[in-house]
C-alpha cells in the first residue's frame, strides 16, 4: 500500500504532510503495511516529477502503483486546518477527506470525510486576555516542535480509520 501525498485545501503548507504522516503511522492498528512517505516521495519525483498532492491526477493510478509496487493507493485531501483564535474562544479544526483506490481497475475501495474541532472558550474578559497570549504562545511553539494542530489530526485519522475494512 502506498500512502500518497496528500492534496491541500489550506493556507497552510505543513498540514497535509501532518495528517499524512499520522495515517501512515495508525494504518497498521487496521492491518494495512503502507510503504514509508519518504520511499514513496522519493519514486513520485524521480519517475514522475511529481511533489505534492494536487498533482496526482496528471498520472493514472495503475502507472503509480506500478512504480511503486503496491496492490493500493491512498489519497487524501486537507479541507480545513487552522487554529483560529478569535477573543472570548478558539477553534482548532482539521478536515480531511481520505480514500482507497485499486488502481488496475481505478475503482474506489474506501472513502471517508472527517473533521473535528477543539473548542476553547472564555467567559470573562480576563481570561480571554490571558487566553490570546498563551494561544499565540503555543501555536508558535507547535510550529517550531512540527505539533501544529497534531492532537486533532490524530483524532481525524483515527475516527476515519475506524470506517475503513481491515486488511486481509
Amino acid at each position: 500500500m502506498a500512502v500518497l501525498p496528500f492534496s491541500n485545501e489550506t493556507n497552510d503548507v505543513d498540514g497535509p504532510q501532518r495528517v499524512r504522516k499520522v495515517f501512515i503511522a495508525l494504518l497498521p492498528t487496521r492491518g494495512y503495511n503502507p510503504l514509508s512517505w519518504e520511499e514513496v516521495d522519493h519514486i513520485l519525483q524521480t519517475e514522475f516529477g511529481i511533489t505534492e498532492g494536487g498533482q496526482l491526477g496528471s498520472v493514472a493510478p495503475a502507472e503509480l502503483a506500478r512504480a511503486l509496487h503496491v496492490d493500493g493507493l491512498f489519497y487524501g485531501n486537507v479541507i480545513t486546518f487552522v487554529d483560529f483564535p478569535f477573543g472570548f474562544g478558539r477553534k482548532r479544526t482539521v478536515k480531511t477527506s481520505f480514500k482507497l483506490v485499486e488502481p488496475l481497475n481505478n475503482e474506489l475501495l474506501w472513502e471517508d470525510v472527517r473533521s473535528w474541532t477543539t473548542p476553547e472558550i472564555h467567559l470573562s474578559a480576563q481570561e480571554a486576555r490571558e487566553a490570546v497570549k498563551r494561544q499565540i504562545l503555543e501555536r508558535q511553539l507547535e510550529k517550531m516542535n512540527d505539533t501544529f494542530l497534531l492532537d486533532e489530526s490524530r483524532i481525524v485519522v483515527q475516527r476515519a480509520l475506524l470506517n475503513l475494512p481491515l486488511a486481509k
